[in-house]
């Protein structure tokens, strides 16, 4: 059999991984002057600290002994990926690969009320077949500091502030959003600086920059600055900028600028600017700028162009 100098392996050993004997005596509680010992095969480790060098050197026992060859670390090859459709920058991507394909594109509502394709968005499902409870939602939970954030899942930042846009294939809960938020689901925010389309419903605690649509309600506790678009009902605590059309009621707390049409009733605590056309009854506190339309009842402080209801008139 041939002779193994078993000092000479933990030398080669302890050099292949760049550690010094102090730092290899610190690892096993020894002197630097018996790793030495061991080195030149002046003596050998106890039997109890043969383990601990094996688990050292990341090797089994056998190599150790030499009876295989030492399994030496590798350094991991950095991932390189071409051909991606964004820039190399500080944006987050959060994707989905399917081998080695990433999946693209997902339907997110625009603010015309149409579906468009965007390069960065896709819902991605959880597709192991093996899961007896079939597809579920991916989620990315993000926390700390980036500009935009653009994700193919589900996106919880509910933590940290996003300098930029969040685009989410699915539901988004964020806090401030210096640029606008577009989810293929809901929407669930503090300050929104710019647009906040959702294919779900929208609430908001703070405010709304820009304009608001979602295939649902839309609900903001401060003021929207532009326009707001809603198949369902709107609640807003504060001004609304622009013009509103929603498939059910609409409350406002403060004045509307621009035109109102609903499938439902009208509940405004200040004035609207433009014409009101609704299915159901119109509460108006303060004045109508335009035309009046409902099928309930009109009551108003007055009315600047013409008014027809199925209901009564009343002016305050």
């Amino acid at each position: 059999m041939e002779q193994i100098y078993f000092g000479q392996r933990i030398a080669a050993l302890r050099k292949t991984r760049g550690m010094t004997q102090e730092a290899l005596a610190q690892k096993l509680g020894i002197t630097n002057q018996a790793v030495s010992k061991w080195e030149s095969d002046q003596c050998c480790p106890d039997i109890m600290q043969l383990p601990v060098l094996a688990d050292i050197f990341e090797i089994s026992m056998d190599a150790l002994f030499g009876r295989t060859e030492p399994a030496l670390p590798q350094p991991e090859p950095a991932t390189v990926i071409g051909e991606l459709p964004w820039e190399d920058n500080d944006d987050l991507h959060a994707v989905c690969f399917v081998g080695h394909k990433l999946v693209r594109y997902q339907d997110i509502p625009s603010l015309g009320g149409k579906r468009e394709r965007f390069s960065y968005s896709f819902s991605c499902l959880g597709f192991d077949k093996s899961s007896p409870r079939g597809n579920e939602p991916v989620q990315l939970h993000f926390s700390g500091s980036v500009g935009n954030l653009y994700s193919d899942y589900a996106v919880y930042c509910s933590e940290s502030a996003i300098g930029g846009n969040v685009q989410a294939g699915d539901g988004v809960i964020c806090t401030d959003v210096g640029g606008e938020v577009r989810a293929g689901d809901g929407v669930t925010c503090v300050t929104v600086q710019g647009n906040v389309i959702a294919g779900d419903s929208v609430t908001c605690t703070g405010s709304i920059g820009g304009n608001a649509q979602a295939g649902d309600d839309v609900h903001c506790e401060g003021i929207i600055q532009g326009n707001v678009s809603a198949g369902g009902d709107v609640e807003c605590g504060g001004d609304i900028g622009g013009r509103v059309q929603a498939q059910g009621d609409v409350e406002c707390q403060g004045d509307i600028r621009g035109d109102l049409r609903c499938d439902g009733d009208v509940n405004c605590s200040g004035d609207i600017g433009g014409s009101v056309t609704c299915s159901g009854d119109v509460d108006c506190t303060g004045s109508i700028g335009g035309n009046a339309s409902a099928g309930g009842d009109i009551r108003c402080e007055q009315i600047l162009g013409s008014a027809s209801a199925r209901g009564d008139i009343n002016m305050r």
